[in-house]
């Protein structure tokens, strides 16, 4: 299928139940009890239904697994494996294009490297007006991703807008692989690193990443976990040897109360590390982030984690099929439980692209500048999906209120009474009015002139392009 985001959202779910170590031989099978076999055989001898025994058997796997109350412990058939493995892994069979909605247009937000996209020609803020002859005007990114899904070795065209000039793309379906770790300077002296998930070459190609950044002289890092989901503890700990000399990764306990220490050696980095979080970063997320904020390694941006601290293993099963069971707790080095608890930031901020923005702040970042519309938003190169981000009317560009305060760091209030909205910096306050014009209100959000921002702060500079962006800059920050 094609990758978008909604769906990168949906296996974040699943892989928050993905925190597994190495598969173990299964133990030996016990005999049924003699009350358990004698309904079986009065089932399948008189129920109306004519249940058969793989029926059955289902079900007591199923009735055995809900009797836990854990929604970690999972029993896989061959086929459900597999599907478990390539989210794990991060590979899907599609045209690998990440997909964004704005204004009832659905934009191309990025193309995964290598893809059949990227062969193909297809770039980030294409405007996709069909899929095979079919038009999608109007239409949203469930019904691009339902047109566009098919088997490996087909052919799709996509149809695509590009400024004034229309294109038609054939691409064939493949084998996609998410790039698991990316990275960009995002000026000042400020490193970016992207994880999406822990998967078997997550430390390798962190460890890479990081490689390439630190050969531009960093000042600081960013890590963005962000809706990562976890994956293998091997690949954490090979991350955290990247920061952590000597030490406990995490304390792991079993069901009888034993405590077994994972530990970590490697080296320690010379500048500051920021990590971003929120309610999707799970599992060896949040272990990662854990041992490096309880060190003091590492400050965490964002809002509080997912909450999973339990640790499984894959057992085959004799039978066919495969068991994920939950074995351990996890708790951080400072003896902190994460499970149904999760991890709290460091600092608190509301909103990706505002996390961003104040991780970028915050790690030493002095002039910020966000480029919005089309669906997204690029922070000093970090691209963001954000729909219903400006409006234009009469000529005048218009910018959600808060992402506007946001930049040029004021506080916002909107008064419902006088419909103004009142900006606060520095002791200054500064109106703007639906009355006036000044402020429009669409779908009860409220879109500031763009022109109000550079007028009342003198660091605040903006341009815009006929592509249908807006791009502020500000200097201030420090």
């Amino acid at each position: 299928m094609t990758h978008f985001r909604i769906v990168r959202r949906i296996a974040t779910t699943v892989l928050a139940s993905a925190l597994a170590f190495g598969i173990v031989p299964t133990a030996p099978a016990t005999a049924s009890s003699a009350k358990a076999d004698e309904i079986r055989q009065l089932l399948e001898q008189y129920h109306i239904s004519k249940p058969t025994d793989e029926t059955l058997d289902d079900a007591a796997i199923d009735g055995m697994i809900d009797s836990l109350g854990d929604p970690y412990t999972e029993y896989f058939s061959e086929e459900e494996m597999k599907g478990f493995t390539n989210l794990l892994e991060q590979t899907f069979v599609g045209i690998g294009i990440v997909m964004t909605e704005d204004y009832k247009t659905v934009y191309i937000e990025d193309v995964i490297s290598g893809s059949p996209a990227e062969q193909a020609g297809l770039l980030p803020g294409d405007a996709i007006l069909s899929v095979d002859g079919v038009s999608m005007t109007g239409k949203t990114i469930a019904d691009v991703q339902r047109a566009s899904q098919g088997v490996e070795g087909t052919t799709v065209k996509i149809g695509v807008k590009r400024g004034d000039k229309k294109f038609q793309f054939p691409v064939t379906r493949k084998t996609v692989h998410m790039p698991t770790a990316s990275s960009k300077m995002m000026g000042d002296g400020v490193a970016y690193l992207d994880l999406n998930g822990f998967s078997s070459d997550a430390g390798a190609k962190f460890a890479n990443e990081l490689a390439q950044l630190e050969r531009q002289d960093i000042r600081s890092l960013v890590i963005d976990l962000r809706n990562n989901g976890g994956g293998y503890v091997d690949q954490a700990q090979l991350i955290a040897s990247q920061f952590i000399a000597d030490g406990v990764l995490a304390h792991l306990k079993d069901r009888d109360g034993n405590d077994t220490p994972l530990t970590v050696k490697g080296q320690t980095k010379p500048y500051p590390v920021w990590i971003l979080v929120n309610g999707g970063s799970a599992s060896a997320s949040e272990l990662l982030s854990g041992a490096l904020q309880d060190y003091g390694i590492a400050r965490l941006i964002g809002t509080k984690t997912y909450g999973k601290g339990v640790v499984q293993r894959l057992v085959p099963v004799s039978s066919g099929g495969t068991l994920k069971v939950t074995v351990q707790e996890y708790l951080t080095p400072n003896g902190n439980h994460v499970d149904k608890v999760g991890l709290q930031p460091d600092l608190s901020v509301e909103g990706s692209l505002e996390q961003l923005m104040a991780a970028f702040r915050a790690a030493g970042g002095h002039t910020l500048t966000l480029t919005a519309g089309k669906g997204a938003a690029v922070v000093n190169g970090v691209r963001v999906a954000q729909p219903a981000l400006t409006v234009q009317k009469n000529g005048v560009w218009y910018i959600r209120t808060k992402l506007g305060a946001n930049v040029a760091e004021a506080s916002v209030r909107y008064d419902a009474q006088t419909k103004q909205i009142e900006l606060k910096r520095d002791g200054a306050s500064n109106r703007a009015s639906v009355k006036d014009g000044q402020v429009l209100m669409v779908d009860g959000t409220s879109y500031l002139d763009v022109r109000l921002l550079a007028k009342w702060y003198s660091d605040v500079q903006w341009t815009a392009v006929g592509d249908g962006t807006v791009t502020l800059i500000d200097t201030q920050a420090a």
